[in-house]
């Protein structure tokens, strides 16, 4: 029996289908199973176009307004019907606890281990129901049946009757819960104009100027760069180190004083560029300490904020913002065209995205098309390896049709007819909100700070103000055609014509995590060295060089060797080794850790940057382009010893 359901001996009146106003706090019988079964749910959410029920035990509903007289009825005496499940399941251990005592009594053990019973009294009682049994063997079975069967499953059967107990003693704090979630809603209003208040009051204690001059006319327009950029990917800095971060935002200003990257990140005489730190997180060493863990948290938190550069003809300013932005400091031209249907991404009851039903059908019509190129490859694998099990076939999930029906499972449509059309509906607006915030960040700078002097008196509350003083730059949306480009097949086609002799980059890199495994493995036997590395270099050991010359080349396992010296450190002054001792040291490195410097043509790091597919992975291969790109352009300082010298020799022949 469904606990939820009546009990047999209660059956509370109903109102089928009057259609009473709903209201927080009424409890409804919900029907469920295809209308074979129900359960007593209290209302707890009321919206625009559904009712959400909640039964005691933590089940939910949401049923629309236009089924809800179908599918509900009105429970009119709720307390008399929880008061009755109470009664009920405190009857029911009461009943368990007797047949306990019955059989507790009937083997003479005794259930009390107070102070009141003695030792020798529990003993004589054991003894005199021994004395009084015919048949001891059965007694023993009966107590053996008692210890693994009997008391067992009476012991169950009390622990969830007073689970249930519990839970209907609880079940009238339902109604509460929902007017309390209501209340959360004025809270989270008050908190919006608190942040609102404070955005625009703090204003000029956040601005710091980064470069002086002769600011814009007075005529001139406030013109705002949709696209967020992050100054890590920007001016690369550090970027052999993982790239910038917090701590190196006056490197970031120094750089971006510089003529050129001023003219070309702010491109107007008046304009505004939202910048991050970073775009992903930064691997930083761990020192083993709570207190590191700690910094390292709290230095992630930092790369993440958010700065805003505002030109104001030659002068230029950095104001911290607390807002978080998407990819987008204010939205696209139809971003929020209500006209175009959407459809919203959903997580149980929260909004993970809304997009439109063009970019949904998009994204069905592909995910087709990826199935039916699994089934063709899964099929060409079966008949390549006839006597191969199916488990070990790479495409056999692609045949599968469950990613296209998690996708229609996942994405609610946007209308009147979803019952989560509240939660879009507040997504959408929170959107709007986050975006219009803008607004008020540079009515304050207008308002209350000298960034903007000289200008026009502001209004940007109206349409017309607006546009008088401010004009949206829109980002690059061009459709690029074919695939995005691929840094590893354009390193496989540099690195086809690697042989002896050949200058290539990454062999350090390799060298230096083949190192820090090493260590690691020696520091986690000492005491207070246990904390890992990602990189190590060895005392004494340069290793093979940034940029090295390949000294062996192995077509067939598509591997090249280096060579350098590197000082002793285990002297033997019998044979006559001594301490800092040059000898030989050699490294192979696989192909695939490597890239051909020779190869590489001067600028095509840029199809790489330029292109908005693969700019947020750039990050990882500018060791390679940038080394590769200086190189070409005559910079030797990532070149040392005999091979800087032998270049250096090669340049003067030519």
């Amino acid at each position: 029996m469904n606990d939820i359901t009546p009990h047999k001996d209660i059956d509370p009146d109903r109102i089928p289908g009057e259609g009473p106003l709903v209201e927080i706090g009424q409890w409804y019988w919900l029907k469920v199973e295809a209308d074979k079964d129900e359960r007593v749910c209290a209302v707890v959410k009321v919206g625009s176009n559904f009712v959400e029920l909640h039964d005691p035990y933590g089940h939910y509903k949401r049923v629309h307004l236009d089924k809800f007289e179908k599918e509900c009825r009105r429970e009119t005496s709720p307390e008399a019907f929880i008061m009755g499940r109470v009664g009920y399941y405190q009857g029911l251990v009461r009943a368990k606890l007797q047949e306990i005592n019955k059989i507790t009594a009937r083997l003479g053990v005794s259930q009390n281990r107070g102070i009141e019973m003695r030792p020798d009294e529990s003993a004589s009682r054991a003894l005199a129901v021994l004395s009084e049994t015919d048949n001891v063997k059965e007694y023993k079975k009966e107590l053996v049946q008692a210890q693994q069967t009997d008391l067992p499953a009476l012991f169950k059967e009390v622990e969830e009757a007073n689970k249930n107990l519990v839970v209907w003693l609880k079940a009238q704090t339902l109604p509460l819960k929902g007017m309390v979630d209501g209340m959360k809603d004025c809270i989270a209003v008050i908190e919006d104009r608190v942040f609102n208040v404070s955005l625009y009051a703090g204003l000029t204690e956040e601005v710091v100027q980064v470069a002086k001059g002769d600011p814009a006319p007075i005529t001139e327009k406030l013109r705002i760069l949709q696209r967020l950029a992050y100054m890590d990917e920007e001016c690369l800095a550090g970027y052999q180190h993982g790239g910038i971060e917090f701590q190196e935002i006056g490197s970031f200003d120094k750089w971006l004083r510089q003529k050129e990257n001023f003219e070309r990140i702010l491109p107007f005489p008046r304009c505004m560029v939202a910048f991050r730190v970073r775009r992903n997180s930064k691997e930083r060493e761990w020192d083993g300490t709570l207190s590191g863990a700690f910094v390292n948290v709290q230095l992630g938190e930092l790369d993440k904020l958010t700065f805003l550069y505002i030109r104001n003809g030659k002068q230029l300013y950095r104001l911290s913002c607390d807002l978080e932005f998407g990819g987008l400091i204010f939205p696209g031209k139809d971003e929020f065209n209500l006209n175009e249907p959407m459809m919203a991404k959903m997580f149980c009851d929260r909004v993970e995205e809304v997009i439109t039903k063009r970019h949904y059908d998009d994204l069905v019509e592909t995910t087709k098309r990826e199935i039916a190129e699994g089934k063709v490859k899964a099929a060409q694998w079966k008949k390549d390896h006839p006597k191969e099990k199916d488990f070990f076939n790479p495409h056999r999930h692609q045949d599968d049709d469950w990613k296209l029906g998690r996708l229609k499972r996942e994405y609610q449509p946007f209308n009147k007819d979803c019952v989560y059309y509240d939660e879009i509906k507040d997504e959408i607006d929170a959107r709007v909100k986050q975006y219009n915030r803008i607004a008020l960040i540079v009515q304050g700078l207008y308002d209350r700070s000298t960034v903007l002097h000289p200008h026009q008196p502001v209004r940007l509350w109206s349409p017309e103000g607006f546009h008088e003083v401010i004009e949206l730059i829109y980002a690059d949306h061009a459709l690029y055609f074919g695939e995005a480009p691929d840094f590893e097949a354009y390193r496989m086609r540099c690195n086809v014509s690697i042989e002896k002799g050949s200058l290539v980059v990454g062999q350090e890199d390799f060298w230096q995590a083949r190192e820090a495994r090493i260590e690691n493995r020696r520091r986690s036997y000492r005491r207070g060295e246990s904390r890992p590395v990602a990189r190590y270099s060895p005392c004494g050991n340069p290793g093979p060089g940034y940029i090295a010359e390949v000294k062996e080349w192995n077509a067939k396992k598509r591997r090249a060797l280096f060579q350098w010296q590197r000082e002793r450190q285990a002297p033997d002054y019998w044979k006559g080794q001594r301490y800092g001792d040059l000898i030989p040291a050699k490294l192979w490195t696989p192909a695939v850790c490597l890239f051909n410097i020779d190869a590489y043509k001067p600028g095509d790091y840029k199809q790489f940057y330029q292109d908005p597919r693969t700019r947020a992975d750039y990050l990882k291969w500018a060791p390679l382009l940038i080394a590769a790109e200086e190189f070409h352009a005559g910079n030797l300082d990532m070149v040392k010893g005999e091979l800087k010298e032998k270049i250096k020799a090669k340049k003067r022949k030519k």
